[in-house]
């Protein structure tokens, strides 16, 4: 094996065996106290370098240049290769160089794969994983710090020309030279703090470059898991599917939440360098851990739908017995109004067809039944937790343009808004959810064109499921029209999901139509356009969808039609809609 003498003097370079020197002990630092004898104990295996100034408080968070350092400290003390050891065997240069004899080049510490290869870590071939010392070493070199050495280094001499523009620490070259750490457009941003979903990706790239390259148990499930991000869920998999001897795994979660995107800690990462070290003893592999499914690639959405929700009255209506002296009743707690329906508090999304108006204007339609409320009744939505309204409606224009523009306005503080042009696209745990409404009294061109137009926009604005809302058929009448099922059909035939309507304020069937549902009438629901409607029967729609995170197809879905009154008392409208019993 070729040696090179090197000739600046910055100390020796020398080797510890942890089993016959005395352990190396913890700084005197801040730690949680559920952390305290974990990271002492990392320190007393010689696992880090006790030369490396973390700072002193490990609750803080770590930065992207510090987890590298330390991955790179623990390969060292694996292998029992010395920095300047793998200096030399992947031909890192440095500005000037580091005394001793060092060994080149060295093929028993590999770089780890790239992300693509990582996906195939079960093709490894036995004799490409490097050979783990039983003793473990890690290099202390004694030295007199470079002049402008980067903090990460410990006094060791700056790379020249190295993978980043923004950094030239030795110990970040050494991590992109393993394949622990990547960069994007040149750049690493080591002082960033990293995420925990960074963290799982540069914990398994670390165990991988150590000959650990499966999890041995099943990956553990995350309420979170659809925010993952998709280049980091099959490392997360991995971190929370390889655990030690006593089943605690490399990361792990709180409360049944990953966070992916949170920080984490000094304390924390030192751990997860331990756990690695305490699991590479393992052999056991689970197979299929990279194809889990559940928490990871499906998610479950659970949207509801409610109907007609008028807050106001009609202008010639009296106060007494009306939704205005109802909310004078319940102003302190707004809740009130949909605190009856649970199905809204325990889904992902819900909405409801907004019938009426929010504004000061005076001038109105010239029309039967005219429906008004002040702005401040907007804020009854979010306390129902109702995130999506629909305008599209014979009531949205009863004080004109001008109280039209005045309802979209004061809803959307509040709800995102859809009607007629207005079709949002919402992001709900991942799947991108879009919403078209209109007004449905006829089935011909323009309401053809409007429907694949809606179709286009959305999926062009990314949505993965589009919902239609329509206002259509007739009033009081419990049966769908023809001109109805058309439209709907039509819906569908183009390329939405699920088709919600309104106006009848009676309930009608909801059709199975190709797989999908149309539920053609949900009725009233919190409806002050009648202070004691003749009929207080309607339905809650619950559509349940599973969709795949990386196709983002439907891969199942069913719905349940839910029979509710609008009224929680027969006598009257209380505006408090109930389940019927």
């Amino acid at each position: 094996m070729k040696k090179t003498s090197i000739s600046f003097l910055l100390g020796a370079a020398l080797l510890l065996n942890t089993a016959n020197a005395a352990a190396f002990s913890m700084p005197p630092v801040a730690t949680s106290d559920w952390a305290t004898a974990e990271v002492q104990h990392i320190y007393e295996n010689g696992l880090v370098s006790p030369e490396f100034d973390l700072g002193k408080d490990y609750t803080m968070p770590i930065t992207r240049g510090q987890f590298a350092r330390l991955a790179v400290d623990l390969i060292s003390a694996e292998t029992g290769k010395s920095i300047p050891d793998i200096i030399s065997a992947h031909k890192i240069i440095l500005e000037a160089p580091i005394s001793g004899d060092i060994q080149q080049p060295d093929e028993s510490v590999p770089a780890a794969p790239d992300e693509t290869t990582l996906d195939n870590a079960e093709q490894l071939e036995e004799g490409n994983k490097p050979v783990l010392n039983s003793t473990k070493q890690l290099d202390q070199t004694q030295i007199q710090p470079y002049p402008g050495t980067n903090p990460l280094d410990s006094g060791l001499p700056p790379v020249v020309n190295g993978s980043f523009q923004d950094t030239n620490s030795v110990y970040l070259e050494i991590a992109a030279r393993l394949g622990i750490i990547v960069g994007t457009d040149g750049l690493f941003r080591p002082n960033d703090k990293i995420s925990r979903a960074e963290a799982a990706s540069m914990l398994r790239r670390t165990a991988y470059v150590l000959g650990i390259a499966d999890a041995n148990t099943a990956p553990q499930y995350f309420d979170d898991g659809y925010e993952i991000p998709r280049w980091a869920v099959e490392n997360v998999k991995f971190v929370s599917g390889r655990t030690n001897a006593q089943g605690v795994p490399l990361m792990t979660g709180a409360n049944g939440y990953f966070r992916p995107m949170d920080s984490f800690t000094i304390e924390q990462t030192l751990m997860t360098m331990g756990r690695i070290h305490a699991t590479l003893g393992i052999s056991d592999t689970y197979t299929g851990w990279q194809d889990t499914m559940a928490g990871y690639d499906l998610v479950n959405l659970a949207l509801t739908f409610g109907g007609d929700c008028t807050f106001g009255r009609h202008r010639e209506t009296p106060y007494s017995g009306s939704f205005d002296e109802m909310y004078d009743k319940h102003e302190n707690d707004i809740s009130y109004f949909f605190s009856g329906i649970p199905e809204f508090h325990n889904d992902d999304l819900t909405m409801v067809n907004f019938e009426g108006t929010l504004t000061n204007a005076t001038k109105y339609a010239n029309k039967t039944f005219v429906f008004k409320g002040p702005a401040k009744y907007a804020e009854i939505l979010p306390a129902g937790s109702i995130d999506v309204t629909t305008v599209a409606n014979n009531h949205s224009m009863d004080y004109l343009q001008a109280g039209f523009d005045d309802t979209v306005r004061n809803l959307e503080p509040y709800v995102a808004v859809s009607g007629y042009n207005r079709m949002p696209v919402v992001d709900v745990k991942g799947v991108k959810i879009g919403f078209a409404s209109n007004t449905g009294w006829a089935f011909d061109a323009a309401q053809k064109k409007f429907i694949e137009n809606a179709i286009t926009n959305l999926r062009a604005a990314g949505a993965d499921i589009i919902v239609f809302n329509y206002h259509w058929g007739v009033e009081r009448s419990y049966q769908s029209n023809p001109t109805q099922r058309a439209i709907g059909r039509y819906c569908i035939d183009m390329g939405a999901d699920l088709v919600i309507g309104h106006h009848p304020h009676v309930v009608q069937e909801v059709e199975n139509y190709k797989g999908k549902a149309i539920a053609y009438s949900l009725g009233n629901l919190v409806f002050g356009g009648n202070r004691n409607p003749q009929e207080k029967n309607c339905l809650i729609f619950r559509q349940n969808f599973t969709v795949n995170l990386n196709t983002k197809q439907i891969t199942a879905s069913d719905y349940q039609a839910l029979p509710y009154r609008v009224s929680s008392v027969n006598y009257r409208n209380d505006y408090h809609p109930v389940k019927m019993q």
